[in-house]
């Protein structure tokens, strides 16, 4: 990356298609991982992990503040400039690099001082709390330059299952799994700012510049706390609340929900920095049409993972994770619907509210999400364990979900709304159905799970094609212009 190309960014099927093989990859490794961990390290472990991991993890979201909503928006805004981006950039990096560093101190006063149990191993976070202080992923994303970020990190997170197959061999290894984790989150970050450094060098600039970012870092910051209480704060509960064992329980159910919604945020995540520079630009065509390409892929994908776990959930379970992971099985189908909402959640605020700077409104659906899912946990957890945790998730991102359609009722039509997710409720209906159908005539087994995983995804991709082809004009030119694009591929190897 040279000071000549920085402020050209990639194309946004370039942006997709490496965001793309990137979520590919970090997809099949934790699948490749997962059920290594689960047989080797135990419950027990894992659950010590994540529970130190999700402590360390509140004191990197105070180090972001809420950079990377504000730094991606601010840097798509000022990219035309080189100028004013190195002030902008290095300004705002100053701020967060403060904020990083305060953070870490009270990070050791949390693991010296406060910290009763399992200190080696949140000492060993530390290491995870620092990786904040050199995260500039928000500055490629602004700049829409995915394919480099895309590329480091996966070639981090293969390296990264590489020593977990080499050095973690039994639940006393927790230690050395998590030095691994925290060190290829930092190694990742770290490889980036010589990049950053010789194409966007440092320059003078004042307190005022510096101020001019406290403002919406923190706002957005707010919004983040709300998010991280009711996403990571209910696994803490669950350690507090539950036990170690069901904090992992959660967590490796919560790993296999996350796959889809992984690829839902995909094209979000592409498109966020345009629907900025739309909403700078007033294009208000511009932001509907990015939200009715996210609707659509939010449907396609959100539905067939809802109503595919449902189907297969237990089995898949138990074939993947081991007998002692097998309440997974109900967890993940009870956790599963969350796919959808969020990534409709999802869909409405990288289109509207953020580009169009919504913060304060956002903070407080957000806030109410949080409160409402902090009681419900608190009530539910020691009556119901870990699906007191599902629910109070679940009804959160309800809660959250209507407020954000409410809010951004101005550019969205509700008809075209449900015209582009209802269909895709009722083929997922109707997949699961069939799925449920084949299930009754084999015995639980991995054939049988692959079996019910085929005729899932012919009967899904059938029906789909069925639909855009009869129904849906919209639907049916992207399934030309995915069909003309590998013609067009073709030709060429030709």
């Amino acid at each position: 990356m040279t000071k000549n190309n920085i402020l050209k960014p990639d194309g946004a099927k370039s942006n997709f298609t490496f965001q793309f093989l990137y979520q590919a990859v970090i997809l099949v490794l934790p699948l490749i991982v997962s059920p290594y961990l689960t047989r080797t390290m135990g419950s027990n472990s894992l659950g010590v992990y994540t529970y130190t991991y999700t402590i360390a993890y509140y004191f990197v979201t105070f180090a972001m503040l809420g950079i990377n909503r504000h730094g991606q928006r601010i840097i798509a805004q000022r990219r035309d400039s080189l100028q004013l981006l190195r002030k902008t950039f290095w300004s705002l990096y100053s701020v967060h690099f403060i904020a990083s560093l305060m953070s870490l101190f009270f990070y050791f006063i949390y693991v010296f001082l406060i910290c009763k149990s399992n200190v080696t191993i949140a000492f060993v976070q530390s290491i995870y709390v620092f990786s904040a202080a050199i995260d500039v992923t928000w500055l490629f994303y602004g700049l829409e330059k995915f394919k480099l970020v895309s590329i480091r990190n996966a070639v981090v997170k293969i390296l990264e299952t590489l020593f977990i197959f080499l050095l973690v061999k039994s639940p006393d290894d927790v230690a050395i799994y998590t030095l691994i984790m925290c060190i290829s989150v930092c190694v990742g970050q770290l490889v980036m700012m010589p990049q950053i450094f010789r194409a966007i060098p440092p320059l003078r600039f004042s307190i005022s510049d510096m101020r001019e970012h406290i403002k919406p870092l923190f706002t957005l910051f707010a919004a983040v706390i709300a998010v991280t209480l009711y996403t990571v704060f209910d696994k803490t509960l669950l350690g507090i609340l539950a036990t170690k064992d069901d904090v992992a329980f959660y967590e490796y159910s919560d790993k296999i929900v996350k796959i889809p919604r992984t690829f839902i945020s995909i094209i979000g995540t592409v498109l966020f920095p345009r629907a900025c520079k739309y909403a700078t630009d007033n294009n208000i065509k511009g932001l509907k049409r990015n939200a009715d390409y996210c609707l659509l892929v939010t449907s396609l994908i959100g539905f067939a993972s809802v109503f595919g776990l449902a189907a297969v959930g237990e089995l898949f379970a138990i074939e993947y994770y081991g007998d002692d992971f097998a309440i997974c099985g109900k967890v993940i189908i009870y956790m599963s619907p969350v796919i959808i909402i969020i990534g409709l959640g999802e869909t409405i605020r990288q289109c509207f509210i953020f580009p169009l700077g919504k913060d304060k409104a956002i903070v407080r659906i957000l806030s109410l999400n949080a409160v409402a899912n902090l009681i419900l946990s608190a009530l539910l957890i020691p009556v119901l364990g870990i699906y007191g945790a599902v629910v109070g998730t679940i009804s959160a991102e309800i809660v959250g979900l209507t407020l954000e359609i409410w809010i951004s009722r101005k550019y969205i039509s509700l008809m075209k709304f449900l015209k582009n997710t209802v269909p895709y409720g009722v083929i997922g209906l109707i997949m699961f159905l069939c799925v449920r159908l084949v299930a009754h005539y084999y015995d639980g087994s991995l054939l049988a799970l692959l079996i019910q995983v085929l005729v899932g995804v012919i009967i899904y991709c059938a029906l789909v094609l069925l639909y855009g082809l009869f129904f849906d004009n919209e639907l049916k030119n992207v399934i030309f212009s995915v069909l003309n694009g590998i013609k067009g591929k073709l030709r060429i190897k030709r």
